[in-house]
């Protein structure tokens, strides 16, 4: 059942849905929509995307299930990324939250932040998976000093020119590694956007 939708960026929309079980227990859930341009791009793009079942980390949201859907009233396929749901907001709220207020974030949040996105990338590099879409609204705040790494993205998905466009046109390019304009992703663009985002951080 989805519970609501947020506003759609440019890779996609975000729903928040709820299973019900036979118990009667009710567990949240989000769900990552992205339009693909055909049945190729979404079987490569699901291909991709499995490795991030594999994820297991505690800054590393967790990723339940993948499937492809097709939707009838805009004749398209739809790759659905099922993650769980935090329950709180991400670091996008948080900092324009303090930057109304004047207000820093205290310098031990901000070095529990730094340490937690460095082992979470650190962990999924080893792996050779990147991010590449790493910015404050990716980031899902889990506690006071607690950090989560959320919303990652496919190179399938990222190649898709029309959907790159828009992206870039958006204030999200001022987190993104001069390469990844052309369509170049390495474990080194993460580290670039990770420094954007704390830059973000320290000048609230």
């Amino acid at each position: 059942q989805v519970l609501e939708q947020l506003p759609p960026g440019a890779l996609g929309t975000m729903l928040t849905a709820q299973l019900k079980t036979h118990q009667g227990a009710q567990r949240k859930y989000a769900i990552k929509q992205v339009e693909c341009i055909d049945q190729h791009q979404a079987k490569v793009a699901l291909k991709e995307a499995t490795d991030l079942l594999k994820l297991h980390h505690s800054n590393i949201c967790t990723y339940k299930e993948l499937f492809v859907t097709w939707n009838n009233q805009v004749s398209s396929l739809f790759l659905c990324l099922v993650m769980q749901h935090s329950g709180q907001g991400d670091l996008s709220a948080l900092i324009e939250e303090k930057r109304q207020k004047s207000e820093k974030i205290r310098d031990k949040v901000v070095q529990k932040f730094l340490g937690q996105m460095v082992d979470a990338l650190f962990y999924i590099h080893k792996q050779n998976i990147w991010h590449r879409n790493l910015k404050p609204s990716n980031i899902l705040v889990t506690g006071e000093a607690s950090f989560m790494l959320s919303d990652f993205s496919t190179e399938a998905l990222m190649k898709d020119e029309l959907k790159w466009k828009i992206r870039v046109e958006e204030e999200s390019k001022s987190w993104m590694a001069p390469e990844t304009f052309g369509f170049s992703f390495t474990e080194k663009s993460d580290i670039w956007s990770l420094g954007c985002v704390l830059l973000d951080m320290m000048s609230c």
